[in-house]
């Protein structure tokens, strides 16, 4: 709702005003007050609580010097108005010479008007109406025998007897007056938005943000910073006081209008150690002031050198062939002969399927399949590091940059990856702002350390993995779609575990031959039918999850594993079937093994009917077969 103050100065206007808000087209949005009050009575009114105030001639000037912050819209005079009143005052006073008295800036068309209607006029200006009766003199002691004017020369020449004529507001120049003040509240409403969302912005971040004018005083700042310095208060203080290591950097952005980024301060008491951008506003091509971020890195160091040593541990090479994955089924063949071909192209590529597919295993064989399998495989999870140290990794970072690192800075993955590929998996966890700086050096093929000014030309192949739906991420505002089209160039989607045939049964065999010999001992005898129960196994942590099957049979089985162990290991005992839950529900029977081959034998030996039927989950069925002895 708009709420709008009219002055007006008589009340015929007052009637036009009521009846051109009754049928604006913005009605449903107004809700209006309206003033009779001439131009000297205007210094007791509250108008705090408007949103703009409309009036008149000396009323809007009286407004105006009272209360310079308003949003006051002066109610026009239009060329209408003035015709009007010209033509009543000859029709009334059949004058010689005419004079209108008034503001000047309204009235500049009347002696123009006046001439095309065969009138001679003069027109005379006054400041305010304080300087009205003598002008109204002076147009008299000139020969004028009648006058025209607002409502306040209407006053004077009532007071001295002289022929007047009022100039009289149309309907016209009231809509046009409620226009421009709905426009003008709209804006202010859509500054006062944008003020607060900056201010929320600013005031919701974890880093330290104040903004200095180009006099070094703070005019904003934001609660991190003023927890780094104990609470102070800042507003309206020196920045060469407040913070005089700061000083020195904030000249030389004032000066030379550019970003410095990456300084390195140790707050007053040695607890805090702060990474510092200074930013420049321009506005005009003038520097209005600097905004200054300042960053906790301390946390950020203790995790650095924990991730470097794991990445370092890693290496920088593949260990993986396509000649390695293990399969039987046509679904993987065609999988793998997609990849092969892409091998092939410097396109990027992503990677897409079921956590536990596989992806950094197919990953890395394309790589070695590539013109680069000579050159380094970099790999980073992206949902492992935070946001800062992810870009430190990604980028780089200039000697200096953290307290305590390698002299001589440290080159970001790009740089380690240069003349190879790097692999970005869990693409879809990185933020938005790393997503803006992601896509940068994929355009540009440069990448800058953080803290550095000059920038470094990387050739490197990305290959990305993802779970998610970048495609409805980026319709949910939750990913760039720019950077979506420069990672998604070549898709290669892995299928998951149940949709690969008889892999399961490859795999487990495979994995249990694995543990034997790392356990150095003999790997044990499998009945013939007791890997087909895995045919019916959804596998939803797919590759991942059959490895913890096969470790927990290993674990339980020494030297024979049957059918009911492996069901047993796929199916472990929940909560539900714990002794406190409730009775089984089979049906009441003399002999529950009776029941149960009763069961089998109606659904003709299907497990998954059979448990229906007697209405509990299959891995209770297995439990009870393998109790009473009877063979799945």
């Amino acid at each position: 709702m708009i709420h709008l103050l009219f002055i007006v100065p008589y009340p015929e206007i007052r009637e036009k005003v009521e009846y051109v808000l009754k049928n604006h087209r913005e009605k449903d949005r107004l809700a209006a007050d309206i003033l009779l009050r001439s131009a000297n009575e205007t210094s007791d009114i509250d108008i705090s609580a408007y949103d703009a105030v409309i009036a008149r001639g000396y009323s809007a000037s009286a407004l105006k010097a009272s209360h310079p912050n308003i949003p006051l819209i002066t109610l026009p005079i239009s060329g209408y108005d003035i015709i009007r009143a010209v033509v009543q005052c000859r029709e009334t006073f059949h004058p010689k010479k005419i004079a209108i008295c008034g503001f000047y800036d309204e009235l500049y068309e009347a002696k123009e008007i006046c001439r095309l209607f065969g009138c001679e006029t003069e027109v005379y200006s006054a400041a305010d109406d304080t300087q009205l009766e003598q002008v109204m003199k002076d147009a008299v002691s000139k020969g004028c025998d009648a006058l025209i004017g607002g409502y306040s020369a209407k006053m004077y020449a009532a007071r001295h007897g002289m022929n007047f004529c009022l100039i009289r507001t149309g309907e016209e120049a009231v809509r046009q007056a409620i226009d421009e003040a709905v426009r003008t509240a709209d804006r202010i409403h859509q500054e006062r938005l944008n003020a607060e969302t900056y201010k929320t912005i600013i005031y919701a971040s974890r880093d330290g943000t104040l903004f200095a004018d180009p006099d070094g005083i703070i005019q904003v700042r934001n609660h991190a910073v003023r927890s780094m310095c104990g609470g102070s208060s800042l507003l309206g203080r020196s920045l060469e006081t407040s913070f005089p290591f700061l000083w020195d950097t904030f000249q030389e952005v004032l000066k030379s209008a550019q970003e410095i980024s990456g300084k390195i301060y140790t707050l007053p008491g040695g607890k805090l150690t702060v990474s510092a951008s200074f930013t420049p506003v321009i506005v005009n091509r003038v520097v209005s002031g600097i905004v200054i971020t300042l960053t906790d890195i301390t946390q950020i160091q203790k995790l650095e050198s924990q991730i470097r040593r794991s990445l370092s541990e890693k290496g920088l090479r593949s260990r993986y062939h396509f000649e390695d994955i293990l399969h039987e089924s046509s679904v993987i063949d065609r999988t793998i002969e997609t990849a092969r071909r892409y091998a092939g192209s410097e396109a990027n590529i992503i990677i897409v399927g079921e956590t536990g597919t596989g992806k950094e295993l197919f990953a890395q064989s394309i790589h070695n399949a590539s013109p680069r399998k000579n050159g380094p495989f970099v790999a980073i999870n992206c949902a492992a590091l935070p946001e800062n140290l992810l870009e430190s990794e990604l980028f780089g970072y200039v000697e200096g940059a953290f307290t305590g690192t390698v002299k001589g800075g440290k080159i970001g993955l790009f740089e380690q990856a240069h003349g190879g590929t790097l692999f970005l998996d869990e693409i879809g966890e990185i933020s938005m702002s790393t997503q803006a700086k992601l896509l940068r050096v994929l355009q540009e093929r440069e990448v800058r350390r953080i803290g550095d000014n000059k920038v470094i030309s990387v050739n490197v192949r990305v290959i990305s993995a993802t779970n998610k739906n970048l495609t409805r991420m980026a319709d949910e505002g939750l990913f760039r779609r720019d950077l979506m089209y420069r990672l998604d160039v070549l898709r290669l989607f892995l299928p998951p575990l149940r949709q690969r045939g008889g892999d399961a049964k490859l795999l487990f065999l495979h994995y249990l031959k694995q543990q034997s010999q790392e356990n150095e001992r003999a790997m044990p005898d499998i009945d013939l039918d007791a890997l087909s129960v895995l045919n019916d196994y959804e596998f939803k942590g797919n590759i991942r999850e059959l490895r913890n099957i096969v470790e927990r049979v290993g674990v339980l089985c020494d030297r024979n594993i049957h059918k009911e162990d492996i069901l047993a290991a796929l199916y472990p005992q929940s909560l539900e079937d714990s002794p406190q839950g409730p009775a089984s529900p089979i049906p009441d029977a003399e002999d529950e093994k009776h029941t149960l081959e009763w069961a089998l034998n109606q659904c003709g030996g299907n497990h998954s009917k059979a448990a229906k039927l007697l209405g509990i989950d299959r891995s209770t069925l297995y439990r009870k077969l393998k109790k009473y002895g009877i063979r799945p």
